[in-house]
């Protein structure tokens, strides 16, 4: 320090000073990597551990996933006026089923019986008997009979003179909420197939299935037909295998199903809270008719799931109908649009003629013992 009081200097040399700085540098590296690494650390425990976790030991949160029940319903519902949706000639009504639970459903007519009565001037259970084809729709997951595309349906099958029952199962719509599982939905399946099998005295009667639906479908006509209880045909659209491998699928488990634990975190407990929905082992050994649509742009079910579930009932199902239809991904119809395709109509009511002639056969033989 200089006599004159002048403010002290310290000098550092560079070499030091270098030395400093990189000190500081290497430490800032440390830090950083410490945070990167412990992100990372924490982001493979919440989506690997976690969340895994959570699946297998809550079945709440695993029914919530798969059904959605409760999911993409427009805010203001009117069941019990099916007009208001542009469907005239639709009657509401509900089925009791045996366990206290009731269900809601629409009754569409054909256009045919839609021009000969006038509105109200119609006994739409004795329509049933009038001899046109019934088909007994049961929509995915999500939603209710109510939802727009599903309507669309309706009006595509009416068109091509069938009537159409659509359902919502227990806990969907304005049906009985109660816990649902597999058993529960197949069960609604068959009881509402009973209910037409009544009333339809003979006429023909199609199941339709569309995505969770065909898990459902498929499982209630398999242990009707074992009633001697025969349906007519079956239509599965947008289908999956088994439950299982549509999970496998899913974008969200994609990045984990490869991991060694993934069937027991997964897949174990969905098995084990009855969601198995093995529609393979269903339909091996029926003899209905059975015909499957899927898009090749499906982004919810990919249409390889199909084509694995025809390959396999048709190993199986030897001398028994069993079609498949795959439509180009160039059509955008997706997972929700098979009824927009251009031969839509013609397909269908290709299979229902070739089914009734089958069925009419298989009874004739039967006869003749």
């Amino acid at each position: 320090r200089d006599t004159n009081h002048s403010p002290t200097h310290y000098f550092v040399s560079q070499p030091k000073l270098l030395q400093t700085s990189k000190m500081f540098v290497n430490c800032n590296k440390r830090k950083a990597c410490f945070t990167a690494l412990g992100f990372v650390g924490f982001a493979f425990f919440i989506i690997f551990l976690l969340i895994p976790a959570i699946w297998r030991y809550s079945p709440s949160v695993q029914k919530s996933m798969i059904f959605l029940n409760h999911d993409y319903l427009p805010s203001v519902q009117n069941y019990s006026h099916p007009e208001v949706y542009g469907i005239s000639g639709t009657r509401n009504f509900y089925i009791d089923i045996n366990d206290n639970v009731t269900l809601g459903a629409w009754h569409i007519l054909p256009s045919d019986l839609l021009k000969q009565y006038k509105k109200n001037d119609i006994n739409y259970e004795l329509a049933l008997s009038h001899g046109e084809p019934i088909i007994i729709y049961m929509h995915g997951n999500s939603g209710a009979r109510l939802n727009r595309l599903r309507i669309e349906l309706y009006k595509k099958l009416r068109n091509i003179n069938y009537h159409v029952i659509a359902v919502d199962y227990r806990s969907y719509g304005d049906s009985t909420k109660v816990d649902i599982n597999e058993t529960g939905l197949v069960l609604d399946a068959m009881e509402t197939f009973k209910w037409v099998y009544v009333r339809a005295k003979g006429a023909p009667i199609f199941g339709w299935g569309h995505s969770l639906g065909t898990g459902i479908s498929a499982h209630a006509f398999s242990l009707l037909e074992k009633e001697n209880i025969n349906l007519n045909g079956l239509i599965l659209e947008a289908p999956f295998n088994k439950m299982s491998e549509a999970i496998r699928e899913y974008s969200t488990t994609k990045i984990i199903r490869y991991l060694p634990w993934f069937d027991y975190f997964i897949i174990d407990p969905v098995n084990e809270n009855d969601m198995v929905f093995d529609t393979e082992q269903n339909l091996k050994n029926t003899k209905f008719p059975v015909l499957i649509l899927h898009a090749k742009d499906d982004t919810i079910l990919p249409y390889h799931l199909g084509v694995k579930l025809y390959d396999y009932i048709k190993s199986y199902r030897k001398n028994t109908l069993t079609e498949l239809v795959l439509y180009d991904a160039k059509y955008g119809l997706n997972h929700q649009f098979i009824c927009r395709s251009k031969d839509f109509e013609k397909t269908i009511m290709k299979f229902v003629e070739q089914s009734l002639e089958t069925t009419a056969s298989h009874r004739h033989d039967r006869s003749t013992y």
